[in-house]
């Protein structure tokens, strides 16, 4: 015998039954939860900007650190070797700068009497500026040494707390190699994947729960990828915590419930109440004192669990068809049976049991 749910009521059509349902508002529903991990806004990997053999880590996976703070040390012998060639290079060229100079000097005197020819003049000019250039380039060059012993100490861009070492003493890295992970200090973060029937407008809310505590707070969407991941076909969405959350601790687990973003119009309707007869998706609206079933197209703005959210010429508490809308035919006759309980329907979108 089939028995009829509060939020429901059955529709006789000779010896079919139909079930019924209610159109409810889906304009502030929110998305099923999404557990996801808290994470920084910005996450800096470092390096060293020189190749080298580390001597020191002075920080642990999980510590503060304040912005210039020291975090790795690697041996400076042969960058401060490289300075001092450097620096005798340029006390060469300065020497050879000088000499050339002088020459240039005499010979402007010389030619000026006749006492060498032109062209003699012009190459001892010549070998004094290119002594002058020479010169500029060692000094240039004895600056870059210097600079790179100061990339001997890997100091810390921002305050923030060290996410992961990835080095260790004794150990030998590349130029740019990353070691350490830094996550800036600031407002946290949840960093979820959104399928592709799902778009939240940016500015949008949603609900966060911290695993464990049970601890909540709201969550705003700042960020929305435009492009899709290749292998997952998802969408990158970054909420904002805030309230108890917005210090919740880097890496916590949280559970989140964003606003499925519809339409202001949109409402909610069972899943099944939606038929496509090869004209565009619709719904079969059941009205009138003597009850008919009529036929009204919709738009579908999104999907969630066993209920859809449409746009189209419905209102809250019209009466559809959830199940069977693939045997009716426009203006077709119904017979309700508990249509009392129909009109007082709650906003659900259940089945008949």
């Amino acid at each position: 015998m089939l028995q009829r749910h509060p939020a429901i009521v059955v529709a006789v059509i000779g010896l079919l039954p139909f079930v019924l349902a209610a159109c409810s508002d889906a304009a502030s529903s929110l998305s099923d939860p999404r557990t996801q991990l808290v994470a920084a806004r910005v996450q800096s990997d470092l390096g060293f900007r020189v190749p080298g053999k580390v001597l020191e880590r002075l920080v642990n996976t999980g510590q503060t650190v304040k912005r210039g703070q020291t975090l790795m040390r690697i041996d400076p012998t042969d960058l401060t070797l490289a300075v001092r060639a450097h620096d005798e290079a340029v006390v060469a060229a300065r020497a050879r700068a000088r000499q050339t100079a002088d020459d240039e000097l005499r010979y402007r005197d010389l030619v000026a009497g006749g006492a060498v020819s032109a062209s003699a003049y012009d190459k001892v000019k010549a070998d004094a500026e290119a002594a002058r250039a020479q010169l500029n380039v060692a000094e240039a060059q004895a600056g870059v040494a210097r600079n790179e012993t100061g990339y001997a100490v890997l100091l810390a861009d921002a305050a923030g707390v060290v996410v992961e070492t990835l080095a260790e003493p004794g150990q030998v890295v590349s130029a740019g190699q990353v070691v350490v992970r830094l996550a800036h200090a600031g407002r946290r973060e949840a960093v979820i994947e959104l399928p592709e029937t799902l778009r939240p407008a940016i500015g949008s809310t949603g609900r966060a729960t911290l695993y464990g505590s049970g601890q909540t707070g709201s969550a705003k969407l700042r960020q929305l990828s435009d492009a899709a991941n290749r292998q997952t076909r998802t969408f990158e969405a970054r909420y904002v915590l805030d309230g108890a959350l917005a210090d919740a601790p880097l890496g916590s687990t949280v559970s989140l419930q964003v606003s499925d973003g519809r339409s202001a119009h949109a409402l909610r309707v069972p899943m099944g109440a939606i038929f496509d007869p090869g004209k565009g998706p619709g719904v079969w609206l059941v009205e009138g004192e003597t009850p008919r079933v009529t036929w009204r197209s919709v738009q579908i703005a999104g999907l969630s669990g066993e209920a859809a959210s449409v746009i189209g010429n419905l209102q809250a508490g019209d009466r559809v068809v959830a199940l069977g809308a693939h045997l009716l035919h426009e203006g077709e006759h119904v017979r309700l049976t508990g249509t009392e309980a129909a009109r007082s329907a709650p906003v659900n979108g259940a089945s008949a049991q």
